[in-house]
């Protein structure tokens, strides 16, 4: 090596030990200030050239144990330009002689004191790599393995060119300490690179990411956010958020709410938990330190967020983690994840509300009651406020429900439906939606809008007071025609109605206007078959002279009402009255016929003087003349002819069960043959039977609805009803058939199969 002077000198003096010692602390200062990996590796081999040698390289060991050259330094550029390129086409074997390779193989540094030609040939990596070493004069080396953390990075390469001093053992220390300190230096470069690379990725995902990052340090501060999390945020970028408090934040922008509509306050957020339960007391015991503490994140929570300056609603699935210290395990940021979950929550929400409604909507065929039940549902899950118009009969709206979601403003709704009806003749609004069949939704309700639709200033105050800020009316259809509207009010910040509830309010009015029309339709067929009924049945049973009668009719459903059981009770001449009771096969309008005819049958042949026998053998061929299914009926006909006590009966069954005699001692006996069913086959085989009914006895007719009232294991039976009958002579005629009707209709539990039909007479003392 020359020195300032031109003379050759010896690193072994005390001058060069000083020379040493400047480069080491040179080197200390230069690798201090970079953590670029090329940076770091350029300044390393550029701090021996020229006080230590005329040419330096580094290689580095790839995780494919191949060998790359990182650097290199000379003092003549043109030398470290054409060994570049020499090295980029023959890079060294990490299995051959080169003493790079031999070092970085064994981690142990090598001094070449002398190199001759035929050494450089040994370990040239072909003749090429052979002619420029012999060419520039490689005379002097010390290589030295790059350590750092127990491993070998690479090589650090020192070389002597021409008449220059070859290496020595105190050369070679200074080059193994200075490789040792560039070791540490370039895996630190490699390390920071290598973590910045994992963050420019991370920072990459999470910035593309659909779902909102926030990470949150322990006093609150936002310290990353992603563009989802700026915009849920309102911000304009991630950068607006940097430093703020996130509670501050959300607290600014939203009104949070947990998924059962509790508010929350910022203190409730998942960050300010995590922290809070992990912080440790100071009185408390610190826990021993372990390796890579594992915090655990919280459970996932999901909330609503209002937007405070529209109203706007979104739902929201929050996670946090936490990133702990790893030396005492507490708490140092908070990764908080918000999921948009928006959409998946409003179909949620609006198919439980439908279904919830479809149940209001089926609980009654009283419509009045049913949107009633509708109305609150409605305030209870869509709006601050619901009304319900019907078309009347006479062709103008009507108001059938009005519900505020707060119980102080009733009398302002009540005021508001009774005074203030909409006639159909209107500008806009319900009558406007009842001409159109479609739905309006008002995101905006104007004050000079509101003061237009007002019909004079006291609606117009009473308008205001509700507050609304959002409006709904949506046709009530039926039979592709529009019956009524809905409508639904938001008066409150938390809420705000959106395109997404009208789709919900739409479907909610085809279900409501359907399940109104059939409660309509149940209204008047119930009507119908009540009104048929009660044509079939008596107005009122005749007085029979010295004797009390009683009877009791109980149909198994309203629509069916119509047909089944009968009774009838006539005069056929001055002493003499005829009691009927039968049983139609069937229900609806074919029994009603068939009930009809065997009525008025009976009738007309009592009327014309035919005895009992005559009268069931003319009604079987009338049933027989009826369609096929129309034509089944039992009967029971009994004759009452006065007598000196009591009266003397007759009685002829056709198929029907027997009536029951109840003597004053409580005794029970049945009376008559059973005889043919009619309208089935000829001939029939019917009988007729006589017998006293003394005062105080009583007489029971009944059909089989009575008997087989109950489930099948538990029915009232004909040995029940005899039990009960032992109790009429201590019962009132009336009370004594109730309590028949009221045991049967206990044991049906709801259930019945069949009317009920009961007819009793008693004489009396004279």
């Amino acid at each position: 090596m020359a020195s300032s002077d031109g003379k050759k000198t010896s690193l072994g003096s005390s001058s060069v030990s000083d020379s040493a010692m400047a480069l080491l602390v040179e080197a200390g200062a230069v690798l201090a200030t970079s953590l670029d990996l090329q940076t770091t590796m350029g300044q390393v081999a550029q701090l021996t050239v020229p006080q230590l040698a005329d040419l330096c390289t580094i290689d580095l060991l790839d995780q494919d144990g191949s060998i790359t050259e990182a650097a290199v330094a000379a003092a003549d550029p043109q030398i470290a330009t054409a060994l570049e390129e020499l090295r980029a086409k023959h890079p060294l074997d990490p299995r051959g002689g080169h003493p790079v390779a031999c070092v970085i193989r064994s981690g142990e540094p090598e001094l070449q004191p002398q190199m001759g030609d035929e050494l450089l040939r040994s370990f040239a990596q072909g003749s090429a790599h052979a002619r420029f070493m012999i060419a520039h004069r490689y005379r002097s080396a010390a290589v030295a393995p790059l350590l750092a953390r127990g491993r070998t990075l690479g090589a650090l390469s020192a070389l002597r060119l021409g008449d220059a001093l070859p290496f020595d053992e105190q050369d070679m220390a200074l080059v193994s300490e200075l490789a040792r300190r560039a070791g540490l230096a370039i895996d630190n470069a490699r390390l920071f690179s290598e973590m910045r690379r994992i963050e420019q990725r991370l920072e990459a995902i999470l910035v593309n990411l659909a779902e909102a990052v926030a990470v949150v340090d322990e006093q609150g501060r936002l310290v990353f956010a992603n563009q989802a999390a700026a915009e849920l945020l309102g911000a304009a970028s991630p950068s607006e958020l940097a430093g703020r408090h996130a509670g501050e934040a959300v607290a600014e922008r939203f009104l949070l709410y947990d998924e059962q509509g509790r508010e929350l306050a910022p203190q409730q957020e998942h960050s300010s938990k995590l922290f809070a339960a992990q912080r440790p007391r100071s009185d408390a015991p610190q826990p021993p330190r372990v390796d890579a503490p594992q915090s655990p994140s919280s459970e996932p929570q999901v909330l609503r967020s209002i937007v405070r300056t529209t109203g706007n609603e979104r739902w929201l699935v929050a996670r946090s983690s936490p990133v702990a210290d790893p030396e005492n395990g507490q708490a140092l940021y908070t990764v908080n994840v918000f999921e948009d979950i928006t959409d998946f929550k409003r179909a949620q929400l609006a198919e439980t509300f439908l279904a919830d409604a479809g149940k209001a909507l089926a609980s009654s065929m009283d419509f009045a009651e049913t949107l009633q039940r509708l109305a609150q549902l409605a305030v209870s899950r869509l709006g601050d406020w619901c009304a319900v118009h019907l078309i009347d009969d006479g062709g103008g709206l009507e108001c059938v429900v009005v519900h505020p979601g707060d119980p102080a403003k009733a009398a302002l709704a009540e005021g508001l439906a009774n005074a203030y009806r909409p006639k159909l003749d209107e500008a806009g609004g319900l009558p406007e939606v009842i001409r159109s069949g479609r739905a309006r939704l008002i995101t905006e309700i104007h004050a000079d809008a509101l003061a237009a639709h007002a019909r004079d200033a006291k609606q117009l105050a009473l308008l205001r007071e509700i507050e609304a800020n959002a409006v709904i009316i949506v046709p009530m259809l039926a039979a592709s025609r529009t019956i009524g509207t809905i409508t639904l009010v938001s008066s409150q910040a938390s809420r705000r109605l959106s395109e997404a509830d009208l789709g919900v309010a739409e479907e909610l009015g085809r279900r409501a206007g359907t399940a109104v029309e059939n409660a309509r339709l149940y209204t008047e067929r119930t009507r119908i078959a009540h009104t048929l009924q009660q044509a079939l049945l008596p107005e009122s049973l005749p007085e029979i002279p010295g004797s009390e009668i009683e009877a009791r009719y109980s149909p198994a459903g309203e629509l069916n009402e119509a047909g089944g059981d009968f009774y009838d009770v006539f005069a056929c001449d001055e002493d003499r009255w005829m009691l009927v009771i039968g049983d139609v096969c069937g229900k609806g309008p074919e029994a009603a016929g068939v009930t009809a005819l065997a009525r008025h049958t009976l009738r007309a042949a009592a009327m014309s003087g035919q005895a009992p026998l005559e009268m069931l053998r003319l009604l079987h061929r009338e049933l027989r003349r009826q369609p096929v299914g129309a034509d089944l009926c039992t009967v029971c006909l009994v004759s009452v002819t006065r007598a000196q006590e009591g009266v003397r009966l007759g009685v002829a069954l056709a198929g029907h069960p027997q009536p029951l005699l109840v003597r004053r001692d409580g005794e029970v006996r049945r009376l008559g043959d059973p005889g043919t069913l009619l309208g089935v086959i000829d001939p029939i085989e019917v009988s007729e039977r006589f017998c006293e009914l003394l005062p105080g006895e009583t007489l029971l007719l009944y059909t089989d609805g009575v008997a087989e009232a109950g489930r099948s294991s538990g029915t009232l039976s004909e040995q029940g009803l005899i039990e009960l009958c032992k109790t009429a002579p201590a019962q009132p005629l009336a009370r004594l058939l109730a309590s028949i009707e009221w045991a049967a209709l206990e044991r049906a539990a709801g259930a019945r199969r069949d009317d009920i039909a009961l007819l009793a007479l008693r004489p009396q003392q004279r």
